[in-house]
């Protein structure tokens, strides 16, 4: 600490450092949640996607949401089958419940959300889902297992940004120490510090990358499950698969609403989900641009504190002897 105290311009680089990285830490949690949230979406949308298009089927015949018949049974059985959407909710664009699988006041801001938006309270993850331009559709989900794995990585994070700053701090003092010329000694130390942002900035924007391709594989699997499940039911009634018409209209639902899928493939009795290169290109270059937004608040602050030391006279430092 004594070190510290004699070397305040030394302390006050280590300051910065600490300052951007808790800022990075912060931005990063944020991020890998809303990633997350995102992605249980995307699922629990496929496994209503089914129910959204018989909806909208039936109110091609001028049905009314709130008065379509049969919605109760639509929810229940689509819950039931379901291994992501423990509850779902019709509600009015004036924010009334329509229909709903449970007895219960949801929450006003969920309510109140708007389309594609997804409200967490506590370990319960509300989804809302577009069915018509006056009604949208809610799911509730318990996420319990999924907050386990996000505290788990936000454990790693804590712990690798601890380390970044720890080394980097070090190594800024090791600098300092056996620089000859102070004003060297803190271009240096800056050098560092711009080092550890470029770092800490990649990993969270390449971690979080990463966890959006693996949840591919996952909603893959999702939308095969929801077909599989469908045909086991076409099934069920006798009808053989060559008997089976408007098999493709049926597939196009899963790839007219979510953006990942470009289509599904039938080959046989077996189905093959092809995701969308347009897309993930897309999705590509909007994590590098929340990469970039880390550098781009970094080098904010670091240009600040350029402006400051500059307005104080810095290039004194140049004939200051090694303490």
């Amino acid at each position: 600490m004594g070190f510290l105290k004699k070397n305040l311009l030394l302390t006050i680089i280590i300051l910065l450092d600490l300052f951007i990285t808790v800022l990075c830490l912060v931005l990063g949690i944020l991020m890998y949640s809303s990633n997350s949230k995102s992605i249980i979406r995307n699922n629990s949308y496929v496994d209503i996607t089914g129910m959204i298009s018989n909806i909208g089927y039936g109110l091609h015949f001028g049905k009314s949401v709130e008065t379509y018949y049969g919605m109760d049974k639509e929810l229940s059985e689509t819950v039931n089958e379901s291994d992501i959407v423990d509850a779902m909710y019709v509600v009015s664009d004036s924010d009334q419940v329509l229909f709903s699988t449970e007895d219960k006041t949801l929450p006003g801001d969920v309510l109140k959300a708007s389309v594609n938006s997804t409200i967490l309270h506590g370990h319960i993850l509300y989804c809302v889902h577009y069915l018509t331009d006056k009604a949208s559709i809610i799911t509730e989900s318990d996420i319990s297992a999924d907050m386990k794995e996000w505290n788990m990585y936000f454990i790693r994070l804590f712990l690798f940004c601890i380390a970044g700053f720890t080394l980097s701090s070090a190594l800024m003092c090791l600098i300092w120490v056996h620089s000859k010329k102070k004003l060297r000694g803190y271009h240096v130390s800056i050098a560092v510090l711009i080092l550890w942002i470029l770092i800490i900035s990649s990993f969270i924007g390449y971690s979080a990358y990463m966890d959006y391709n693996l949840s591919l594989n996952d909603l893959s699997g999702s939308v095969l499950s929801a077909i599989d499940n469908d045909m086991d039911s076409v099934h069920a009634l006798g009808i053989k698969n060559q008997n089976i018409s408007g098999i493709d209209d049926y597939l196009k639902r899963f790839s007219e609403n979510i953006n990942e899928i470009e289509e599904i493939v039938r080959e046989g009795d077996k189905y093959r989900v092809i995701t969308s290169s347009a897309y993930m290109r897309r999705v590509t270059v909007d994590y590098f641009l929340q990469t970039f937004l880390f550098l781009t608040f970094s080098a904010m602050i670091l240009a600040e504190f350029q402006i400051f030391m500059t307005e104080t006279g810095i290039k004194g430092l140049g004939d200051d002897s090694n303490a």
